[in-house]
Order: structure tokens, then sequence, then C-alpha cells
């Protein structure tokens, strides 16, 4: 009887280490799904993609004389903080070179992504990085210089200050600084654009935050 004593308890005592193990295991898991995990992007979901579409105008220099840029942006955004997308710009007027150099037209296009942590506030701040290529046209009514052009990597971080005015329509303004390779091609005729101060001023349209808007 002592011996059939003992098997039960060793038998109750196996059974209350598996339910407690059990149980531990479920509430455990239950606790752990309910969690969030911290990332650098947050939650994405398709509920929280938006899109946005943004004129504007960039104020720089292109070869050592002043020149205003027509631009436009385009992209993707996810929870109204990160955006992708693509750009392209082009000269409002043609520039005259120091030296006598021929007329110079250029366009610039590539991709951007940019980092807006605060956009739910009235004014805040927004960080874009663009990489791409610029091209330099040089042309000229009576001279040899027609159809001579160059290709050069493009890269430029900025940083803004943007008001929210509507839920749908945010304006933004502010400064970067614009960093070129060399050309991928050398044409002594053709002036490099060389690196130079950009400011910039954009009106920006958009589904910002999708379904979540």
């Amino acid at each position: 009887m002592f011996w059939l004593r003992k098997e039960v308890k060793k038998i109750s005592m196996k059974k209350l280490l598996l339910t407690l193990l059990v149980c531990g295991f479920f509430g455990g898991s239950m606790t752990f799904a309910q969690q969030k995990n911290e990332t650098l992007l947050g939650e994405l979901s398709f509920s929280g993609m938006g899109s946005m579409i943004e004129p504007g105008m960039q104020f720089t220099q292109v070869a050592g004389k002043k020149a205003v840029f027509l631009n436009l942006r385009g992209g993707v955004s996810f929870n109204d903080k990160w955006t992708v997308g693509g750009f392209y710009g082009h000269l409002l007027a043609d520039i005259q070179p120091k030296g006598n150099l021929p007329l110079v037209d250029s366009y610039q296009a590539g991709g951007f992504i940019e980092y807006s942590p605060w956009s739910s506030s009235l004014v805040h701040l927004s960080f874009p990085l663009a990489l791409g290529m610029m091209e330099i046209d040089t042309y000229s009514l009576t001279g040899p210089y027609d159809s001579l052009e160059t290709h050069s990597l493009l890269i430029e971080p900025r940083a803004l200050a943007e008001v929210n005015l509507h839920r749908y329509v945010r304006l933004n303004a502010g400064v970067g600084y614009r960093i070129m390779g060399s050309p991928f091609k050398e044409v002594v005729a053709v002036p490099e654009a060389g690196n130079a101060l950009t400011f910039q001023v954009g009106l920006k349209f958009g589904l910002f935050n999708g379904l979540n808007q």
C-alpha cells in the first residue's frame, strides 16, 4: 500500500508539473503576442500606405551662375513617416556661364527617401535624401557647341520645415546641399555644375497616411 501511494504521488506530481508547463507556455505566448516590437519603420500595413505629389521650385547655382529649377516629386508614404519616390527638375531658363561659354540647359532626375518623424504636428521637420543624375546641355545659335552634354551623379540631403495647411495639403521650405560626382563622360566645352547650396519651396498634396487618413 505504501508503494502504491508513492506511485500515485509521483503521477500526481508529474501531472501538476505538466499542467504548469502547458499553462506557462500558453500564457507566455499570449503575452508575447500582445506585445508590439519596436522597429525603425514602425508597424507597416497597407492601411497606413499613402501617396504624395509635390510641385516646387529650387534656387541654386549651376556652373557658377544663379539658376532656378522647376521640380516635381512623387512617391509612396508609409505611416506618414517614410516616403520613397522619384523626382524630376528642369531649369526654368537657360543660363550663361562665366568665361563666355555657350548657353546651358539642365535637368535632374532620380529617386529619394524622406523621413518625417513628427508629421502629425502642425509645424514639423522633414529630411529628404535625393540620389540621381544631372544633365548639362550646351548650345549656341552661332557657335559649334550644338548638342553637347554631360551626365553626372547627384546626391542631395535636405532639411525642410513643413506646415500642415490641410488634411491633404502641406507647404514646405528649406535648404539642402547638392554634391556632384565626376561626369560619366568628360566634354571639354561643357561646364561642370559644381557643388552648391540649394533653397527650395514646395506644395505637397496627398493621402499621406493612406486609409488611416
